[in-house]
């Protein structure tokens, strides 16, 4: 049996590929896992190679493996559509699943629209791949398979999910021994030190939190699991010094949750890995400034939150996060002594957001842009399977029988796939040349030129939707651009 798990080309975007790209985690931990246990099994990471859908499909009929697996982001579903079908086009025989956030949480949409696509596993995938596996050698039914989902008489059955794994310490490293490492060549610019090699892991799944636009629950669960800071260190070693990573990226939703095992592992960074950098994100209400001295003494280069919003009204009503606007600035204010850089992240367009909340949030960006910190601002994005996604549907905003899987379907909706991929932006209260404005006003102060999108962004249209979209985006910045100079003179 011989399993192949594909990156589709263009990466997370689905945009050409540049030198911030960073090895699929979720594959490796795949790989891992059924080469473990005795499945052969290779990583084609299609992106990083610079690889056309029609590249994929040549090396899959010359490879020909009995399993393929496609993973995609909502971001990038229609490059990871195009792959599957590439992949049935060159082994009719082979078995074509897909799996990830997406199809996670879209199985059965996914399942009813792509019929190249055989089957789903959904969720935290490495046991419940490697069951699989193991009954396609046996010959077995999938009846009872957990966590999969596939077509039977005329419809769609979702199997009981798999068992999350409580112990993350049993699961083997990321299988990058099966990826090509020289091709991953991001550089994560550390403030006071210049750019340095990066490599990235995690050390947690599951979020006991339960903000509105997040899908991360649909993946890993609501109950947090923690690998221990042993484990940790030993998958950081092997970074450092088989590697060479010279700063690391946490890419845990909170790394900060468990204090106890956040404190442990910076006392073993400190202790074996010292000038070490890395970068993090945390909640404000689960950090105090004696932890985060510890966590700058250690290396870290710069912690991400959420804020969300500058309205607390929007946050406790909207959002649901359950932090107060006091904490954030408490928080700012320790990571300021510390020099310890922030990048607080920001929403605009949120449900029941008016211009009033909106303008706060920018007074929000503004006192830290003083600072100096980097701020980073989005338009709302709708995922399939969060409480963002129930009100678009309710509200029209996403139209009746919208599929997530339909080409025609997306350009009945508003997207930025030349910034944001082509996930759905949330539009309700608040009119495409205000949330426009606000962002250009955000592009000035983070000094990103959004003149540099353009090129893009004409070859993104697809509709005369999007032409009107942009035609409107147009009007508001020649209109800001000409109240900025009268400002300026």
């Amino acid at each position: 049996m011989k399993v192949t798990l594909i990156n589709p080309p263009g990466g997370y975007y689905a945009a050409r590929w540049d030198e911030s790209t960073l090895p699929s985690l979720g594959l490796g931990y795949l790989a891992a896992y059924l080469e473990k246990n005795g499945v052969h099994c290779e990583i084609l990471d299609a992106h990083a190679l610079r690889m056309k859908v029609s590249d994929v499909q040549r090396y899959l009929w010359e490879s020909r493996p009995d399993v393929v697996g496609v993973t995609f982001t909502t971001e990038n579903r229609f490059i990871g559509f195009d792959t599957i079908r590439a992949a049935k086009a060159a082994l009719p025989d082979a078995l074509v699943i897909a799996g990830g956030p997406h199809v996670s949480a879209a199985a059965e949409d996914t399942l009813r629209h792509l019929p190249e696509l055989d089957l789903i596993v959904r969720g935290e995938g490495e046991q419940a791949l490697l069951q699989l596996v193991r009954r396609i050698e046996g010959d077995a039914g999938l009846e009872d398979a957990p966590g999969v989902s596939y077509r039977r008489d005329g419809g769609v059955e979702n199997n009981p999910a798999a068992d999350f794994i409580s112990d993350l310490d049993a699961l083997p490293f990321p299988a990058r021994h099966l990826a090509h490492m020289d091709r991953y060549r991001y550089r994560a610019d550390v403030p006071g030190v210049g750019k340095l090699k990066a490599l990235n892991l995690m050390t947690s799944r599951g979020c006991p939190f339960n903000c509105s636009f997040c899908a991360s629950s649909g993946m890993w669960g609501r109950r947090y699991r923690a690998r221990s800071s042993e484990n940790v260190l030993a998958e950081v070693d092997e970074l450092v010094n088989r590697y060479g990573a010279e700063a690391l990226w946490i890419f845990d939703d909170t790394f900060t949750v468990e204090r106890s095992r956040t404190a442990a592992i910076c006392r073993g960074l400190i202790d074996r890995f010292p000038g070490i950098k890395w970068f993090c994100e945390i909640r404000v209400d689960t950090v105090d400034r004696e932890l985060l001295a510890l966590m700058q003494e250690a290396g870290c280069a710069c912690v991400a939150f959420g804020v969300e919003s500058g309205s607390q009204r929007i946050i406790d009503e909207s959002v649901g996060k359950r932090i107060r606007l006091e904490q954030v600035r408490e928080v700012i204010g320790w990571c300021r002594a510390l020099n310890l850089q922030y990048n607080p992240f920001m929403i605009l367009s949120h449900p029941g957001e008016t211009e009033e909340d909106a303008r706060r949030t920018m007074q929000f960006i503004r006192e830290w842009q003083a600072e100096g910190a980097p701020v980073s601002l989005a338009i709302m994005h709708i995922y399939p399977g969060t409480r963002i996604e129930t009100i678009a549907r309710e509200k029209g905003i996403l139209p009746e029988g919208f599929s997530w899987t339909s080409a025609a379907d997306a350009r009945r909706v508003p997207m930025l796939p030349a910034a944001q991929g082509h996930v759905p932006v949330f539009l309700d209260g608040l009119s495409w040349e205000f949330l426009s404005r606000c962002m250009f006003e955000w592009a000035k102060m983070q000094r990103y030129s959004i003149l540099r999108r353009v090129p893009k962004a004409l070859l993104s249209i697809r509709s005369f939707s999007d032409v009107k979209r942009y035609w409107a985006m147009l009007k508001s910045y020649v209109a800001w651009r000409g109240r900025l100079s009268n400002v300026e003179r």
